[in-house]
């Protein structure tokens, strides 16, 4: 780095990072980062976007500009990041997704109020409630006197403050229940912005226009206008997309890709790797990963929605991409594909251009991420494929801030390499509804995440059974730790070391679901996108399954009667209850009971035939 007099210094590799002292404020409404010198004056450089400052300790500040409302904000990235690995995952199981941004499925438009002076009035009676510590039953009483503007209580303490909670009283229960979704997400947006030093006159930062002579409905804070996010988590019967409230401060984790369908992996004592995160648990021995593959030989599903899967659509837009069973178009289907306005603007720019350059070209072909080939039976076929360069080699910036930080948090000497054993290992499952007419049997038992200790986590292994998906011809198993055609390793040799690799590190088996949880809920790949944000956000205690399991957050799955006969349900494992989705899901969503409801964490109660049959 080069160290500047005034106290700051930039990355020689990266100019735009900058590493600024301990004490270095940020002030976005001024625009500096300011400190104190070694002689007590101050200094300060200029605040601004495209620049990643770090601290002392690694942890990283930038300033980014939200899509929506064009405001500037600042969001900070922890030192140490969480290493997930997917081993055994079969078919579309979720191997690309854990790695690929949630951005994608973030819907963003304005904060909107239904009556201004009727909701702040609501919200403000919400706020000034002076004692909430009888909520808890006699048994659960924790003397929380805490208000909900209190410094002491985060955001996500008033969020878990207004869910129904089983500790709670059935009156406060009600009362919660009573409370207008559309009150409590503008006090978790009164909390989130919320500064100790307004006190009580809080409501005249908050503000809506005058439109025809009454008050508006779009909310503005500081007179900027304010964003609200939602995320897609599933998709309805008639294709209606499931999407739920984000935190007013949530913001997507950055992630650094690792792998995708081949990795090399070795098991280590831990005593030979110096340096490791002081904040992680690591048992005798870790796995370390690497990727072996250059390219990734990607099924974009969901580039058939324009504009959505921005990657795909940048991608393609290339000339140097292998593309496989996309629909050959000539210049006259570019000239109908400019002429479509309303549908060309639905595409992210780099598509856009792309179609827009066409018909001046001398290429007489081209391809558009959304339409797919069609086969001879006049059907578009579900297995688009194209050849992705990996992104760390495309753009190595993001793997070097994750190792900087990381360097700087352990205080590792840079003559010495860092290093990132797995944290976690998360393997990923496709699940089918049933298909009578195609004799398709339902596999859909699963909820979003099971946990099992490793007699029935080897089970599922050895078995590798997957759902219908577009990369398979149908349900069934792929050979022992999937993908049996393309392992050159003998079946016994490679389950016994998977074994013994999994005994000596002691990584507990979590799985996700993919395609659907029960024969109703169809998920497509959101859960393998949200989980890795649910795990980052996770302590390495909190993420320990005998901890979830002391803690009520795992359920354990009992074998049963159905029909006369009995159902090996115990063979599942353990799956997240309720009072997981509360205190986790919580750290993403506004109303994180609504994400997974009942019938998704007991699939058995959408169709027990179907259920048992699975």
């Amino acid at each position: 780095m080069d160290v500047h007099e005034e106290g700051y210094a930039t990355d020689k590799k990266f100019p735009n990072v900058i590493y600024v002292p301990e004490d270095a404020c940020f002030n976005i409404n001024t625009g500096k980062v300011s400190w104190k010198t070694d002689q007590g004056e101050g200094a300060f450089i200029r605040l601004l976007p495209g620049k990643d400052y770090v601290y002392p300790n690694g942890y990283k500040v930038k300033m980014i500009q939200q899509r929506e409302s064009k405001k500037f904000h600042l969001i900070g990235t922890t030192p140490e990041g969480l290493l997930i690995h997917k081993p055994c995952t079969v078919s579309g199981g979720g191997k690309s997704e854990i790695s690929k941004s949630i951005s994608d499925a973030i819907i963003s438009g304005p904060f909107f109020v239904k009556d201004f002076v009727k909701d702040f009035q609501a919200a403000k009676e919400i706020i000034n409630k002076d004692d909430y510590s009888d909520r808890f039953c006699p048994e659960h009483d924790k003397g929380d006197m805490r208000t909900i503007l209190d410094p002491d209580r985060s955001l996500g303490s008033v969020i878990k403050l207004l869910t129904p909670a089983i500790e709670f009283k059935d009156a406060y229960n009600e009362w919660v229940t009573s409370v207008p979704d559309h009150i409590k997400a503008l006090v978790f947006l009164i909390k989130r912005f919320y500064k100790p030093e307004w006190g009580d006159d809080w409501e005249k930062f908050f503000a809506v226009d005058i439109v025809d002579g009454r008050p508006g409905s779009e909310l503005k804070f500081h007179n900027q206008k304010l964003s609200a996010s939602y995320l897609r988590v599933g998709v309805t019967a008639d294709k209606k997309w499931r999407t739920f409230k984000l935190r007013q401060d949530f913001h997507p984790a950055e992630k650094a890709q690792m792998e995708d369908d081949i990795t090399a992996s070795a098991v280590v004592p831990t005593s030979l790797l110096s340096h490791l995160n002081p904040e992680e648990t690591y048992s005798s021995s870790v796995k370390v990963i690497t990727n072996c593959e250059h390219r990734f030989f990607q099924r974009p599903d969901d580039a058939v929605i324009r504009g959505y899967d921005k990657a795909a659509e940048r991608d393609m837009s290339r000339a140097d991409t292998f593309i496989s069973n996309f629909q050959a178009l000539t210049h006259k289907d570019a000239r109908e594909l400019l002429d479509d306005v309303a549908s060309l603007e639905e595409f992210s720019q780099p598509m856009k251009d792309f179609i827009t350059s066409v018909p001046g070209s001398d290429c007489p072909y081209f391809v558009c991420s959304a339409l797919m080939r069609i086969n001879k039976d006049g059907k578009k076929t579900t297995n688009p494929r194209y050849l992705q360069d990996r992104q760390d080699m495309v753009d190595i910036k993001p793997r070097f801030m994750a190792e900087v930080g990381a360097r700087l948090f352990r205080v590792v000497p840079l003559d010495l390499p860092v290093h990132f054993p797995v944290n976690a290992t998360i393997p990923g499952r496709r699940l089918n509804q049933p298909d009578r007419v195609n004799q398709f049997p339902p596999l859909c038992v699963y909820n979003p995440v099971h946990y099992q200790e490793l007699p029935e986590l080897f089970m599922d292994f050895v078995a590798c059974l997957t759902g219908r998906s577009p990369s398979t011809t149908g349900a069934g198993s792929e050979g022992a730790l999937t993908k049996g055609p393309f392992n050159m390793l003998c079946t016994s040799a490679d389950l016994n070391n998977a074994i013994v690799s999994f005994i000596l590190t002691g990584y507990d088996g979590f799985t996700t679901a993919a395609g659907y949880v029960g024969p109703h809920y169809r998920v497509d790949h959101d859960i393998s996108l949200l989980v890795p944000e649910v795990w980052c956000r996770m302590t390495a205690e909190e993420r320990n399954a005998k901890n979830l399991i002391r803690e009520g957050f795992l359920e354990r799955m009992e074998d049963f009667e159905f029909n006369g006969q009995k159902v090996l349900a115990s063979r599942l494992g353990f799956r997240i209850t309720r009072l997981f989705c509360k205190e986790y899901l919580g750290r993403i969503f506004d109303r994180p009971l609504r994400v997974f409801d009942d019938m998704m964490l007991r699939p058995e109660t959408q169709d027990m035939e179907c259920f048992a049959e699975g």
